[in-house]
């Protein structure tokens, strides 16, 4: 695949940075011009989703794209369903080529996974600087090795899959072009409608029942849809609708 991300985006690439979403948010915090791709072979404190910490292997994909946004903020959180769309297009189109059987789903809120076993993850974070907007979107891809953790979740590796690579920036090159043409029609059109039928149709447990964490309490109900916010939106067993912004899938039902 080109190279053709690179005229739109600077690359910055690193040996060792503490992660790649907190070195794109400190040069944010310069007012730079134009959008980024940062990559680090290996991150001393890589970073996931409320605060939990990301195992960095480094034969992995650790990556982060800084785009200055004229988007309204609150349109910020539909990257990051529009990412975990670019991972499953770049996977699937691996998968095709080197004629490999996988089954992608889509994990809510930011989570890539594999045969049910989790290969990537996403984490977004917005900032403003001298009334400018920027948005961080952070990849954590298994390219070559799942690591080793007991986080309550089993994950596994492209590589574990079938999926021969030579490095992981073969697997960044596919997915950055394929972030970039998803975000210039997302950009362009100003609607989450396509990225949010997208999502739905590649997501894992939809139509089940499944226990959400919010950190407040525990809900249960039938996963229906994300609504136009990207919030999750649960059948209870009474019927009614419940909507949840932000939390963990716990448990599924059998």
């Amino acid at each position: 695949m080109k190279l053709d991300w690179l005229k739109r985006y600077n690359l910055l690439i690193f040996d060792v940075v503490d992660s790649t979403n907190s070195e794109a948010l400190r040069l944010a915090s310069s007012v730079p011009s134009g959008d980024f791709v940062i990559t680090t072979r290996e991150q001393t404190g890589g970073r996931g989703q409320k605060g939990n910490s990301w195992v960095s292997v480094e034969e992995n994909l650790h990556m982060s794209i800084l785009l200055t946004s004229s988007a309204t903020p609150k349109d910020h959180p539909q990257l990051s369903f529009l990412a975990a769309n670019a991972l499953y297009d770049s996977i699937k189109y691996l998968a095709k080529e080197q004629g490999v059987n996988l089954d992608v789903k889509l994990k809510w809120p930011n989570d890539v996974l594999v045969g049910g076993r989790k290969v990537a993850g996403i984490l977004l974070e917005s900032i403003s600087f001298d009334d400018k907007n920027y948005v961080v979107i952070g990849f954590g891809v298994n390219v070559m090795e799942a690591p080793k953790i007991d986080a309550g979740y089993k994950s596994t590796s492209l590589s574990d899959e079938g999926i021969t690579l030579n490095h992981a920036d073969e697997f960044m090159n596919i997915l950055v072009n394929k972030f970039d043409k998803l975000y210039r029609q997302w950009y362009a059109h100003a609607s989450f409608m396509k990225t949010r039928k997208d999502w739905l149709r590649r997501a894992y447990n939809l139509n089940k029942i499944i226990t959400i964490d919010d950190g407040l309490r525990r809900i249960s109900g039938t996963f229906k849809e994300i609504d136009l916010d990207g919030a999750i939106v649960l059948q209870l067993n009474d019927g009614q609708l419940c909507t949840i912004n932000s939390g963990t899938v716990v448990s599924v039902e059998a």
